[in-house]
């Protein structure tokens, strides 16, 4: 009786614990997630890309089909696009417990524009950009020391 009490109490302890960490909770979200709308996409944007502000650079390919930045690296998005639009660039973190980041609306004219992201704690991320409530294009990236 003793011997299944601890044991219990034990159980519960790690429980709350590895609950606490967030290992097993869900990141947060942006509330537009899966696959982009790629009609919706050629409807707004030629192209669209996220790189390192300071260098113009994509990075280097990561694992997770994104690139990878330094954590001293300030991020932008730039595009192209075909008629003014408001756009939402909405950055998740993709692990467990993972929180938004980022989550900005912008106005932006017709033609090449940006969108300054800033910089971000060593981890694996992706930009939701949304416009009109409907998800358009995911941009994963992570971040190094």
């Amino acid at each position: 009786m003793i011997r299944e009490r601890l044991y219990t109490g034990v159980f519960i302890v790690t429980m709350l614990l590895l609950t606490a960490c967030g290992s097993f909770s869900p990141p947060e979200s942006c509330g537009a997630g899966g696959t982009a709308d790629e009609t919706k996409f050629t409807q707004h944007f030629t192209w669209m890309e996220i790189i390192n502000e300071a260098t113009g650079s994509t990075g280097e390919p990561d694992q997770e089909g994104g690139f990878q930045f330094s954590s001293s690296d300030e991020l932008t998005i730039t595009l192209d696009n075909i008629q003014e639009v408001s756009l939402r660039a909405c950055v998740e973190e993709r692990k467990g417990g993972g929180e938004i980041a980022l989550d900005e609306t912008q106005d932006l004219p017709s033609g090449s524009g940006v969108i300054s992201l800033g910089s971000f704690e060593p981890g694996s991320y992706v930009v939701r950009v949304i416009v009109d409530g409907i998800l358009v294009c995911n941009l994963p990236f992570s971040v190094t020391r």
